[in-house]
């Protein structure tokens, strides 16, 4: 190969890798098909169980890492006791909240009230949707998180941006957690 041509084929490849996105954006469905999600990477499955109000439940993930950032998608399927007691069914969800907190060993920002994008052939019900913001450590790093925790039918979903404070944009962690829908 000729000089010229070389240096051609490299300035064309150094060119290519410049213009590489950080995030690959794509909609897919998570938690095993109970809702859709644009993730900016394509995601692993991950299971383990986890203590939750005092129940050890089976969680599924899928994870999406960009960098040293993860967008994440969780799920856990309720069993039958726990949706038949109100108050139980509360307390469960109030902790799958305040895990997001303890993570970060973190300061709440803010939580607010949301809705769902639901189709309106779905008919689960929607007995959960807020927003989280968090403010903490990861790795003695500053760092924060975007979330949302819905309980939609028998399901605690959460959907999770978390980053260093000096990498995660808040552009990318909103693109994120503001697609969900429910089909």
């Amino acid at each position: 190969m000729s000089s010229p041509v070389r240096a051609c084929l490299v300035l064309l490849l150094a060119m290519l890798a410049a213009c590489s996105p950080k995030y690959n954006w794509r909609e897919m469905p998570a938690a095993d098909g109970a809702i859709r999600v644009t993730f900016p990477a394509r995601p692993k499955p991950d299971q383990r169980d986890v203590d939750i109000a005092g129940h050890t439940l089976p969680l599924a993930f899928d994870i999406a890492p960009v960098e040293t950032s993860i967008f994440a998608v969780g799920r856990v399927t309720l069993p039958e006791a726990i949706l038949a007691d109100p108050a139980e069914l509360a307390k469960v969800a109030d902790a799958f909240e305040r895990v997001l907190l303890a993570n970060l060993r973190g300061t709440l920002t803010y939580r607010k009230e949301i809705t769902l994008r639901q189709a309106p052939a779905d008919t689960r019900k929607l007995g959960r949707a807020v927003e989280l913001e968090v403010h903490g450590m990861v790795a003695n790093t500053p760092s924060w998180l975007l979330g949302r925790v819905y309980l939609l039918g028998n399901q605690l979903i959460e959907v999770v941006a978390l980053g260093r404070e000096d990498e995660l944009d808040r552009d990318s962690a909103q693109t994120f957690v503001q697609s969900v829908r429910a089909d």
